[in-house]
Parts: structure tokens; sequence; C-alpha cells
């Protein structure tokens, strides 16, 4: 299972906190199903950011394949 966690500041409501809830939903659709062709492992997503306007990616894994399957589902 795919590892996602969050760095975002400025969520200072129940609204903020659902959009941020459904960016990670996203993401999980998105990439959950991403593991390494050589390994089997699955990657880490950091979603990070100052305010739900202003959100990056953080991608780790195994190796760079997978990482760049991640980058490039997230684009």
């Amino acid at each position: 299972m795919i590892n996602i966690s969050c760095d975002v500041k400025g969520i200072n409501n129940a609204i903020e906190k659902a959009a941020l809830s459904s960016v990670v939903d996203n993401v999980k659709k998105t990439v959950g199903s991403v593991r390494c062709k050589e390994h089997g492992k699955a990657p880490k997503v950091k979603i990070k950011g100052n305010s739900l306007s202003k959100l990056s990616f953080e991608v780790d894994g195994c190796c760079e394949g997978v990482i760049e399957q991640v980058k490039k589902k997230l684009k």
C-alpha cells in the first residue's frame, strides 16, 4: 500500500480539511497501485505546502524507476 503523508500549513477549517482529504484520496487513486517493477515496493508521497493553493509533492522510492512512474502520473 502506498504511503502518503501531509505537511500542509494553514489548514484552518473543516472545508480546507475536506479539500486536503480530497487531494489525498485523488493521489491514492492516481498512484496507489504503482509498484517498483524490479523490487515490488510501493513509493512514498509527501504532500507539502504553506496553503492548499501552493501544494507540492515529494516522491521517494526504492529506485529511480518507481519515482519517475509516480511523477509522470501526478503531472
